[in-house]
């Protein structure tokens, strides 16, 4: 008992304890939010990554692809694993858009839409045919439900004159702006309210024009219709498989059917045709949707030499989103037998009377537990073992050099230089964190200096060196225990509103923007807390209080009683 009350009465009766509770709620918070935005950002390219294809890819070295996939694909489709699987072309070539007088080295990639949602999250990255009816939902289902066609038309109508309200409103104070000549301090925060009006403006322009597309989609539901819940609205308004199919009202850019082209295609989101603001938002002009555009493909053929260049006319029907940079920068997704054809990969009559089986690059194949990482590579394994037997049987497929791998295999240099990037930044920072062990052991230095007499007193009237020691030790681990705690409710705290913290504090006050939306893949910093994360830290920081205790612990506990009654 005595031990508890003379570690209050040091915790509450010394000022200088303020300071290795300080350092270790420093050191706490620093390494909770950075943890948890690294761990978040490491977690959103993850899923992006994974989204990007199957849980197993079968592919080929060749670029000329590989024959027999319908045949291949049925056999692996007989593994309990297997849920779904689609063909896929990858080809280079070139992006030409006559109205925009521009062009760009692209990959252009053969797909089916169907199958491709099946196994992936393509339908998920699609903006007019998955992210804008989801926003349009989100925007209109606080009304609640049921809700009737004209009822949604009314809410819509009212969203989007309050919207114009608001982008007229920024436009004038944006239009009253003036040149600011001088060169002062108070001249730089003018021009930073200046640049606040500027994106404000914008902003407004973004909300008006959300508003403005959540009509359209009301308007194409049918008359009389009544939605019972959340769910039937999505389904109303946002199509089940996603389609390359241009849309009947695409005719109207073109005046007739004749003159539009008869392919749609899908262009990355970060190809060059869309300008994004600092708050993550893509400004999509109406004249880019159903633009002419037309793709050249550069056949390989199977000694690896380059065949005639195939040119067609597509039409921009939608535009995706997988948050990989690399991928939404320079890919176009176009039918997958229009592009097959102009691949020379088509199934093809060779003049000795036989034929060429038809050709393709890559099997993107989803597993039903895909969570589970053993099982994915299980399937892995399982996989591969039917593709080697399929290989003995067809001596063809060996100049194709098939591989097996998983999704992480195939984003693994990827995936591994953001985890070591956060692993080494963590690391940094807990060796950073080491001052808490030297803060505490100096600070418990000077109270048992100062304490030489209590401590000859507890040891004269029958107090133990384990006891002494224990007092001290206790000490260490209540200061340890206070700081780690308002680091974590600090922490999670501010790990919850940093973007509120960032936007409308650092950048909106100070001027101070770390995270350019302008940049960053991601529109939102990472939010989210790791509790296993937060919890070791925890444990790690009230260790390293214990550990900053011993040594002045130890020192106190054998101490001469005699020796430090005397002591001045």
């Amino acid at each position: 008992m005595y031990k508890l009350f003379l570690c209050f009465r040091y915790l509450t009766r010394k000022g200088i304890v303020v300071f290795p509770i300080l350092a270790v709620w420093l050191c706490v918070l620093m390494l909770i939010v950075v943890n948890s935005i690294m761990t978040g950002f490491v977690n959103r390219v993850r899923n992006a990554g994974r989204g990007l294809m199957g849980d197993v890819v079968i592919q080929s070295r060749n670029m000329a692809g590989f024959p027999y996939y319908h045949q291949l694909e049925k056999k692996i489709g007989e593994l309990p694993q297997v849920a779904a699987s689609t063909p896929v072309i990858t080809a280079y070539g070139l992006l030409n858009l006559p109205e925009f007088q521009a062009d760009k080295g692209v990959e252009i990639v053969g797909i089916h839409p169907a199958g491709k949602t099946r196994c992936s999250a393509f339908g998920k990255s699609l903006f007019y045919q998955h992210q804008a009816p989801l926003e349009a939902v989100k925007d209109l289902d606080k009304i609640g439900f049921p809700v009737t066609r004209a009822a949604l038309l009314a809410e819509a109508h009212k969203r989007l004159v309050a919207a114009l309200a608001v982008e007229r409103k920024k436009r004038r104070a944006y239009l009253a702006l003036k040149p600011i000549p001088s060169s002062a301090w108070f001249a730089s925060l003018r021009r930073h309210w200046q640049v606040i009006a500027r994106e404000d403006y914008r902003r407004s322009i973004y909300s008006f024009n959300r508003a403005y597309r959540d009509l359209r989609f009301v308007r194409q539901l049918p008359r009389g219709a009544r939605l019972k819940n959340r769910r039937a609205l999505i389904q109303a308004l946002a199509p089940a498989v996603p389609s390359l199919r241009p849309p009947p009202r695409a005719v109207d850019r073109y005046g007739t059917v004749a003159a539009m082209p008869k392919n749609g295609c899908i262009v990355g989101v970060d190809i060059g045709l869309y300008r994004r603001n600092r708050f993550g938002h893509y400004h999509r002009p109406a004249y880019v949707r159903f633009a002419p555009a037309i793709l050249t493909v550069v056949p390989v053929t199977i000694k690896g030499t380059l065949a005639m260049p195939q040119s067609r006319r597509f039409l921009i029907v939608d535009d995706s989103d997988t948050k990989v940079f690399s991928v939404d920068s320079k890919t176009v997704y176009a039918p997958f037998q229009v592009v097959q054809k102009m691949a020379f990969m088509q199934k093809q009559e060779l003049l000795n009377g036989g034929f060429r089986p038809a050709h393709c690059s890559q099997i993107q194949i989803r597993i039903h537990d895909d969570s589970n990482p053993r099982a994915v590579r299980a399937a892995r394994s399982a996989i591969a073992a039917v593709v080697a037997r399929f290989a003995r049987h067809h001596p063809e497929m060996a100049m194709a050099g098939l591989q097996v791998k998983t999704w992480d295999q195939m984003q693994a240099e990827f995936i591994h230089a953001v985890d070591k990037e956060r692993d080494l930044i963590t690391f940094l920072l807990g060796l950073m964190s080491l001052v808490v062990v030297i803060v505490i052991f100096l600070i418990f230095y000077m109270i048992v200096r100062d304490k030489t007499r209590d401590i000859g007193i507890i040891k004269a009237i029958g107090g133990s060196e384990f006891g002494v020691g224990g007092i001290f030790v206790l000490y260490g681990m209540l200061i340890s225990a206070a700081g780690a705690l308002l680091g974590l409710a600090s922490g999670v705290a501010f790990v919850r509103n940093d973007n509120w913290i960032h936007d409308d504090i650092l950048w909106r006050i100070f001027g101070i923007s770390i995270w350019n939306r302008r940049i960053y893949i991601f529109s939102r910093i990472p939010d989210q807390v790791d509790p296993h994360a937060a919890a070791a830290i925890v444990i790690l920081a009230i260790a390293a209080g214990l550990l900053g205790a011993l040594i002045p612990a130890f020192i106190a506990a054998t101490r001469d009683p005699v020796e430090a009654l005397r002591y001045e």
